[in-house]
């Protein structure tokens, strides 16, 4: 098992970052994702605390090495979100569907409002891969190639997430 844990600070407030968090796969930024779809969408009427269920297909970007033991060309993940609005706490955890008896990918994340600013969000983030059933070696590699991806991932996510608040902003200010 290997984990990568990340930090970001958006200086956008945190209402303006969830929407744009919520449209980050669906806007077409990334061509990996190829849909999203939404599962299960629930709200607690006494807390307002909302529950979403998404599921998402991607295209599979493993090497060749690894494809005898994930040969789709696409690849399913799930993930559920947990908004607590008033609280201003966005909890998220997301793992693959596709592959998972060999690799486990999760990601846990969290936004929350900034201790520093009001008008910022604080974004944190650990990926846990998990290599079972392929031996050490193969096993070994498939975690670094995943850390790898989780490095690269979570960088185009921040640019993609950067460039909806900017478009939001230019809107916003336009009107």
């Amino acid at each position: 098992m290997r984990s990568l844990d990340f930090q970001y600070i958006f200086k956008h407030p945190f209402e303006i970052v969830v929407r744009a968090y919520f449209q980050k796969y669906t806007s077409g930024k990334d061509q990996n994702v190829t849909s999203i779809t939404v599962i299960e969408h629930k709200q607690d009427p006494k807390t307002g605390e909302e529950y979403i269920l998404r599921r998402g297909t991607c295209a599979n970007i493993l090497p060749a090495v690894f494809r005898r033991f994930c040969p789709s060309a696409v690849v399913e993940v799930e993930e559920e979100a947990w908004l607590k609005r008033k609280e201003r706490i966005l909890h998220l955890h997301s793992y693959n569907i596709t592959g998972s008896s060999y690799v486990k990918l999760e990601e846990y994340s969290t936004y929350t409002q900034s201790n520093l600013n009001d008008n910022w969000t604080v974004m944190e983030q650990r990926g846990v891969i998990t290599a079972d059933g392929l031996g050490p070696i193969l096993g070994r590699m498939l975690e670094s190639f995943s850390i790898h991806v989780f490095k690269c991932g979570a960088d185009k996510g921040f640019t993609i997430m950067e460039d909806l608040l900017m478009a939001m902003n230019t809107v916003s200010s336009s009107v």
